[in-house]
């Protein structure tokens, strides 16, 4: 009975050591699992350009021709613009009661009717006086005396015809015109109000003549001048555009100078709030990636590099300034070189890849 016990022990020994062998034997036998599948990523080159820090300050979209338009004349206001309003210019914003002037005029038409009926009368003596004083029947003394009577009522006419020319001059200022071409932003009185002279009318706003004004720090002015390309961004939007005014005088209290950008079309509603990227150092050469090329982590910034082998490889650099969708990148990055800028999350050193897009390199802006 013992003997028996002692064979089944073995028996069982016996089978616990032959079945891992038997496992090991099947393992070593199964067939090798094939490769992952090459990942398909997007690539970009790196390229070598000229970029420049910069500073980004806010700033407002204002129109060049923004007036509020005033009267020279005083009345009581019979027509005026609506808000909202697009004219011409010379088109009337508002029209003023001239019944007074008309009746000045009608005066001074008067005035002026009656010193030439006296002034023909004098003329006509003038001339009988003069054959009379050269034939000595009159004295010379009464013949100079007509001349300068007659003199007088030229003088008379000449400022009664000045008189007449300034209530006609003032009847055209009683309508108050545009001096350009714009839209009524706000209006200043209403119909029937009684408006003096030099007080407003309209605010009239140019929208098709845009600029953008920013202030920016004394210290970017050796790097600032009339035509230097700076960067307007919108949102996400980044257009350059060339500097059109630049006021060289700093603040006292700021410390800012004040620039001015045009822009070509009317791009964005007057007062819209814009950034504005200025430069702040001296352009230099650099080797630039897109943005999407630099992979950021906790142990360091690295860029994926397509090889001729088609195998993707990893790259440590480190990122300077970056200008658009352009940023600086020192190490051993150059100029040509394929670099992953979409799906390459999972891609791991070595490791095959097919390039689906080749796309260019985004240029600095």
């Amino acid at each position: 009975m013992r003997t028996l016990h002692q064979c089944l022990i073995a028996a069982t020994v016996a089978a616990v050591v032959v079945v891992p062998l038997i496992d090991l034997d099947a393992d070593a036998s199964a067939p090798a699992q094939p490769p992952a599948p090459p990942a398909v990523v997007s690539v970009a080159a790196a390229i070598s350009t000229e970029l420049a820090p910069r500073h980004w300050a806010p700033g407002s979209v204002i129109s060049r021709q923004d007036a509020r338009v005033a009267s020279e004349q005083d009345g009581r206001v019979i027509e005026v613009v609506e808000v909202g309003q697009q004219v011409r210019a010379g088109q009337p914003l508002a029209v003023l009661d001239d019944t007074a002037l008309r009746l000045r005029e009608r005066e001074s038409q008067a005035d002026l009717g009656r010193i030439q009926a006296q002034l023909d009368m004098a003329t006509r003596q003038e001339q009988r006086y003069a054959q009379l004083a050269a034939q000595q029947n009159i004295a010379r003394a009464q013949y100079e005396q007509l001349r300068a009577d007659r003199d007088t009522l030229v003088q008379d006419r000449a400022r009664a015809q000045a008189l007449l020319a300034q209530t006609r001059h003032q009847r055209t200022q009683m309508v108050v015109r545009a001096p350009f071409a714009g839209v009524v932003a706000e209006r200043q009185v209403q119909l029937g109000e009684y408006l003096t002279t030099g007080a407003a009318v309209a605010r009239l706003v140019d929208t098709a003549a845009q600029e953008v004004r920013a202030r920016a720090p004394v210290d970017l002015g050796p790097h600032l001048a009339v035509g230097t390309p700076v960067l307007v961004r919108v949102g996400q939007t980044e257009r350059p555009h060339p500097v059109s005014a630049l006021v060289p005088v700093g603040d006292e209290a700021s410390r800012q100078l004040e620039l001015r950008i045009a822009l070509a079309t009317s791009e964005l509603p007057v007062g819209s709030a814009v950034d504005v990227g200025l430069p702040s150092a001296t352009t230099r050469a650099v080797v630039a990636v897109p943005r999407d090329a630099v992979v950021l982590r906790r142990e360091g910034s690295f860029v994926l590099r397509v090889g001729g082998d088609g195998r993707a490889e990893r790259l440590a650099v480190t990122t300077g300034t970056a200008v658009g969708e352009l940023v600086e990148v020192a190490g051993p990055v150059a100029a040509g070189d394929r670099l992953i800028v979409r799906g390459g999350e999972r891609v791991e050193p070595g490791q095959a890849v097919t390039v689906q897009t080749l796309s260019r390199a985004v240029s600095a802006r």
